[in-house]
């Protein structure tokens, strides 16, 4: 039988303290009304920002309540937008879309840049020194600020197509992404006791290989292989920048090397 929640009439069952207690005899508009009746028993009657969890002023204020009027009950909102919590947009003035917000709170990583980067006076291994000196030191002057570096000196960082920095094919448009490759993949960096570079080696495509053995905070090592390009564009211009930064053996091999 097709049946309507709109035209289905109340029907008393019991009563029980003073209160009349009601439902339906069609087992489809029942199971409707426990819908609308746990949206309606949500609705509080006034909300204290020291409390997070809804309650309703009574356990049964919609007694006696059709299930139209049940879910024409609006639910106060207990969150409070972006707009009005977030210090960055809380004074800004309405724009044209009815939004107040700015865009630079929804960034987690809402820092300023880097104290290391890149820079034309800089040489290839002076270059990936800087980066193995900021991964040694990740946490200073503030957290990960060692990845932020590795990011800045990533030749494609922030591009949308994809990159092999790592070796693997793998995106590099958002820092978020990238910390948590780096972190992974270059856990030996990480706090490392020492680092020294091996060797500068030509690369094809006008690129250099240099070649680094780490010994992590554990006293083991580890070989690495930086593969560092000249910047042709963009305020980084004439630096030498990372294209590729593979971990490998210690005869460094690794069957990403032959794709870079």
């Amino acid at each position: 039988m097709n049946c309507k929640l709109s035209k289905l009439p109340w029907v008393v069952v019991s009563r029980r303290h003073g209160a009349e207690k009601t439902a339906f005899s069609c087992p489809t508009a029942q199971s409707s009304l426990k819908l609308a009746a746990s949206v309606g028993r949500c609705a509080p009657a006034a909300w204290s920002p020291s409390r997070r969890s809804v309650t309703a002023s009574s356990p049964d204020f919609m007694e006696g309540k059709s299930a139209e009027q049940m879910l024409e009950v609006v639910i106060p909102r207990v969150f409070k937008p972006t707009s009005e919590e977030c210090p960055f947009c809380r004074d800004a003035p309405v724009k044209e879309n009815g939004s107040k917000c700015l865009g630079i709170c929804r960034n987690p990583q809402n820092t300023p840049g880097p104290l290391v980067f890149p820079h034309p006076m800089q040489e290839v291994e002076d270059a990936v020194r800087l980066q193995l000196n900021a991964m040694q030191t990740i946490d200073e002057p503030r957290r990960y600020h060692g990845l932020q570096v590795l990011y800045e000196y990533a030749v494609e960082a922030g591009e949308m197509d994809r990159s092999r920095y790592f070796g693997f094919s793998t995106d590099m448009y958002h820092f978020d992404h990238f910390m948590s490759k780096a972190l992974s993949n270059y856990d030996a960096l990480v706090n490392c006791q020492s680092h020294e570079v091996v060797s500068c080696e030509d690369f094809p495509k006008d690129r250099k290989m240099v070649k680094v053995r780490v010994k992590d905070k554990q006293g083991k090592d580890h070989y690495f292989v930086f593969i560092m390009l000249v910047r042709k564009v963009t305020r980084f211009a004439g630096c030498w920048m990372t294209h590729r930064l593979i971990p490998t053996d210690e005869n460094y091999a690794s069957k990403w090397i032959s794709r870079a």
